[in-house]
């Protein structure tokens, strides 16, 4: 081979090699590779993005970014990929990156086969993450709030007096835990013998509540048809109640405009009341009102009922909501039945279901359907209508409706520093198409007199978006307690 034909060769093969690197670096599309989907995207800010980008779908690469362009005040990507990626008319886009520094690139969620191919010309919504501007913008803010505290500690704490302060927390902090040790120590007993009892009272539960539960899914499912069958019922009574605490609330207000102008001496009512012969009158009325309470005491116990009231809230401070309710109990004397009615406030709403069938066609005229469901949450007003016995002195169950939908309880009580608690466990709503699994709800109650109490619980632990613990009060009051507070109301007046 003479010397020019091997030069000649020799640029031969660097040429080839050559082409091959541009080939690679320009991500030319060759041979099979060579029939590119072309699809548009577009994005509210792609600051970092340049063209030839990456594009992935699940982290691996299926294209690049063919150009960038401004349309309006958004960016339109013209996203380049590989013939085989399949995407659906959900499919969305957006901007990311590799790691914390890494480059930036367009990661596609290809949707669902259930909505259908992409059709032509379609544009894919993307967003974009926070940028780090909105970061520093973050911590700035929250250096300036950091700055707020420590000059407030400084003004509060700082010097002499600051000291002294300090040195009274701790002798206060000092004193506290040398009474609480003593506390301990004189109810040692008491604990000891309250451990005992729960020991106890798990080993029969143990043994009974597999009984029990039994007996308590059999009447939940009998409740559960009979509410099923009356469910048209309570909606109208729902929107009936609903009607008639929008009349109470304007009556409440025009009555407080009347009182205050009473209250004033206002108008002929407002001079008579303020007369001492028309106090006098009132008083007489209320001793009338008085005797006809004792009255209808009277005729209760001889229809052989017997009310107990309450209120109650808690609040669930995970979700930032709340529930309270109001209502009563009614037993009959000389039975362990009972029956409980309460107005309450639901947290999240009342859950609404709304089934569609959705039908597509694609180009080539094949047609498909599904059903889509949908579930809302609306009117936070529910209702609590249950029946319930007692099992011995301090253990109760109950079954019927919970916050509009079936379910069960347990209540067990027992006695703590000479003070009553009551644990409650409720499972209900046992269809909920969120979660499989019932809404649980554990609270316990510590009376602190017989009327007030405080609870702490845990509500819908099986389900991490809705769980929450629970703080609230409440109060409870029986035949005696209305009559007494009554009484009360008319001495004081």
């Amino acid at each position: 081979m003479t010397p020019a034909a091997k030069i000649g060769l020799f640029m031969l093969i660097g040429l080839v090699i050559l082409g091959m690197f541009v080939i690679k670096i320009e991500d030319i599309p060759v041979g099979e590779r060579g029939d590119r989907l072309t699809v548009q995207a577009r994005f509210p800010d792609v600051a970092g993005l340049d063209r030839k980008a990456a594009v992935r779908i699940a982290g691996v690469r299926v294209g690049k970014v063919a150009r960038i362009d401004l349309e309006g005040r958004e960016a339109l990507l013209t996203l380049s990929l590989d013939p085989d990626v399949r995407l659906y008319a959900d499919a969305t886009a957006r901007v990311s990156s590799i790691g914390m520094l890494g480059d930036k690139y367009v990661e596609i969620i290809p949707g669902t086969p259930g909505a259908g191919p992409l059709p032509a010309n379609a544009v894919l919504t993307g967003g974009s993450p926070p940028t780090f501007d909105d970061v520093l913008r973050i911590a700035t803010d929250i250096g300036g709030d950091v700055k707020q505290v420590t000059e407030a500690l400084r003004e509060s704490m700082g010097g002499p007096q600051g000291a002294e302060k300090l040195n009274e927390i701790l002798d206060n902090i000092r004193e506290l835990t040398a009474s609480l040790k003593l506390l301990v120590e004189a109810n040692q007993g008491n604990v000891n013998a309250t451990m005992v009892n729960f020991r106890e009272f798990s080993e029969t539960l143990k043994e009974e509540l597999p009984r029990i539960a039994e007996k308590i899914n059999r009447l939940a499912d009998s409740l559960q048809d009979v509410v099923g069958e009356n469910r048209e019922d309570l909606h109208g009574s729902l929107a009936n109640i609903h009607d008639l605490t929008e009349r109470l609330k304007t009556t409440a207000n025009n009555l407080n405009a009347i009182t205050t102008k009473i209250a004033r001496g206002e108008g002929s009512i407002g001079k008579l009341v303020n007369d001492e012969t028309t106090v006098d009158n009132i008083n007489d009325t209320l001793t009338s009102i008085k005797d006809g309470v004792h009255s209808l005491d009277e005729r209760l116990k001889m229809k052989k009922f017997r009310l107990e009231m309450g209120f109650w809230g808690e609040t669930l401070p995970r979700v930032g909501e709340s529930r309270s309710a109001f209502g009563m109990d009614i037993w009959e004397t000389g039975t362990n039945r009972f029956f409980r009615v309460e107005a309450t406030h639901l947290p999240f709403g009342r859950r609404q279901i709304t089934r569609e069938l959705v039908s597509y066609e694609w180009d080539d005229g094949r047609t498909a359907s599904y059903e889509r469901t949908e579930v809302k949450y609306q009117d936070r007003f529910g209702f609590n209508l249950q029946i319930g016995y007692r099992l011995s002195p301090q253990t109760f169950v109950r079954a019927g409706v919970f916050e509009g939908q079936g379910g069960v309880a347990l209540d067990q009580g027992f006695n703590l520093w000479r003070h009553a608690v009551m644990v409650t466990l409720e499972a209900y709503d046992w269809d909920r198409p969120e979660k499989n699994a019932p809404h649980f709800r554990l609270q316990g109650r510590f009376f602190v007199t017989n009327n007030l109490f405080l609870s702490v619980g845990w509500d819908d632990p099986a389900y991490a978006k809705q769980q929450s613990y629970t703080l609230g009060a409440g109060l409870r009051w029986g035949d005696e307690d209305i009559k007494q507070l009554l009484g009360l109301a008319g001495a004081a007046f």
